[in-house]
């Protein structure tokens, strides 16, 4: 699984943009106060997973873990992650409070999940950190665009939540293979 493409799709998918955008079941009705937030939210996810993945050689050799053995630990969130999706692909928040607030919690809880963290470690180690940048930056992207217009129809947000989540198994056996080959 080398290359620019693979590694964004397997970065995208560890994300899923659409299962964190699903996470709104309302429209929050103070548009102009809580974008901002998202915009925020979203780039201090990407600055902490651009450091990660600066930072991926020093923390798994700090962990004392070989790049292959981590491709292969990362293989199991990402593959539970991927189950969970097409089950059941959001938990819903249904109450509207404090919408900016919660709306920019979401997008960087997404961002920082455990899946997509590891994901960035194995990729960026084993990738390169321009690719696994590239990778983040898409994902990023799409969760960012999905929450600032959320006008996407809630039942096709969730079949695309639930591909998301199957292309996330697929790749997560592949990554899995991929760390044993290189153990």
């Amino acid at each position: 699984m080398n290359g620019l493409g693979p590694t964004m799709a397997l970065v995208l998918v560890a994300a899923n943009p659409a299962a964190i955008a699903l996470s709104l079941t309302w429209r929050p009705s103070n548009w102009d106060h809580w974008r901002p937030r998202v915009v925020l939210a979203t780039t201090i996810g990407v600055a902490m997973l651009w450091l990660i993945a600066a930072l991926a050689d020093p923390i798994l050799e700090g962990l004392s873990v070989t790049t292959g053995t981590w491709r292969l630990a990362t293989a199991l969130p990402v593959a539970v992650a991927g189950l969970r999706w097409m089950l059941w692909p959001a938990k819903a928040v249904t109450d509207e409070p404090r919408a900016g607030i919660q709306v920019a919690l979401i997008a960087l809880t997404g961002l920082l999940a455990p899946q997509l963290v590891a994901t960035v470690l194995a990729t960026a180690a084993h990738d390169g950190v321009w690719r696994t940048l590239a990778g983040v930056a898409l994902a990023a992207g799409a969760t960012a665009t999905l929450l600032w217009l959320r006008s996407v129809p809630t039942p096709l947000l969730a079949v695309l939540a639930r591909l998301l989540g199957g292309a996330a198994v697929v790749l997560a056996i592949a990554l899995g293979v991929d760390g044993t080959k290189t153990i």
